[in-house]
């Protein structure tokens, strides 16, 4: 056989489609999930967001979610490009919608037997995600380059935990650490982020923080952040975000709720109109089942119904 010959082995379906390397399958295999997604998506009953007097309801517990309708929907492992999610751990979502007319609150449950909110080595956080299309012909599976621009909106179990018993710092996973000298830092060892490192001179030592990375920050206003993508490897952070959450985990369920004004003016900001009927997807992590990054559970488009 001529070495110069590459061996071509052909491609099945399952497993091994989702594992096909070549640019130009990966892109139909994109479309033919599209495609699959759209029949899916006309099939499916919608989640009906209802209206509320009065405030909008963001606590997880409040009253007004016991009455609003609910829709479970189906989650899958991610196993169309690395890194996958071999097994799943978690099956569906319950997710819930309310508006005041102004703004609009969504309540995603799911079974979860023990939280996970602190990072350390081979330790991962829980998370949830919602996304919108930005454009009419995005795929769910994170948009797609060349017209598929999608809107993340994304909670972190690690980022709550921040917001409510404040910054989680290596001390707060190992005891016993002794941190290294850090010159303009405050106070004695070991130092604690963020009150000993009141002198900006001091921040140097924090590569990520000093190169923006907007997942290092000390003081965090929101366990929840705002990103978009066009595809796989795309994820950007947006600068702004109007998005607020909140989760709780309670009895063997986390419950978040997301909250945001309807309209913005931010143009990478999907935009709500009343009487609407449009389409989200969602993504969920199980820290303690190693989920992290594209080792993930997704579902297709889901329909919802606005007031």
């Amino acid at each position: 056989m001529n070495a110069n010959k590459r061996k071509y082995q052909p491609v099945h379906m399952g497993k091994n489609m989702m594992r096909n390397q070549n640019p130009l399958g990966k892109m139909g295999l994109i479309l033919l999930c599209s495609l699959i997604a759209g029949m899916a998506f006309a099939q499916q009953p919608s989640i009906s967001v209802s209206k509320v007097a009065g405030e909008l309801p963001t606590e997880p517990f409040a009253p007004a979610w016991q009455k609003a309708p609910a829709l479970d929907v189906a989650v899958l492992p991610q196993q169309m490009t690395q890194p996958r999610l071999e097994e799943a751990s978690v099956t569906e979502l319950r997710v819930q919608g309310l508006t005041d007319g102004k703004s609009i609150a969504w309540r995603l449950s799911w079974a979860d037997d023990s939280p996970s909110q602190n990072v350390d080595v081979k330790r991962f956080s829980d998370a949830v995600a919602i996304e919108f299309p930005l454009t009419p012909t995005a795929s769910p599976f994170m948009g797609q380059k060349g017209g598929g621009k999608v809107q993340i909106l994304y909670w972190k179990g690690l980022w709550q935990k921040d917001m409510d018993e404040g910054f989680q710092d290596v001390q707060d996973v190992h005891p016993n650490a002794w941190s290294d000298l850090y010159w303009f830092a405050e106070g004695k060892p070991p130092h604690r982020v963020p009150e000993d490192f009141k002198d900006p001179r001091s921040h140097q030592w924090f590569i990520a923080k000093q190169a923006g990375n907007p997942s290092a920050v000390f003081e965090r206003s929101q366990p929840a952040q705002e990103l978009v993508a066009e595809g796989w490897g795309s994820l950007t952070p947006q600068p702004e975000s109007a998005t607020s959450a909140l989760g709780i985990w309670k009895e063997g369920r986390w419950t978040v709720v997301f909250s945001r004004p309807l309209t913005t003016d931010d143009v990478n900001d999907y935009q709500f109109k009343p009487g609407e009927k449009g389409q989200l997807a969602f993504a969920v992590w199980q820290g303690d089942a190693d989920n992290r990054g594209g080792r993930k559970h997704w579902s297709n488009w889901t329909a919802y119904q606005l007031p």
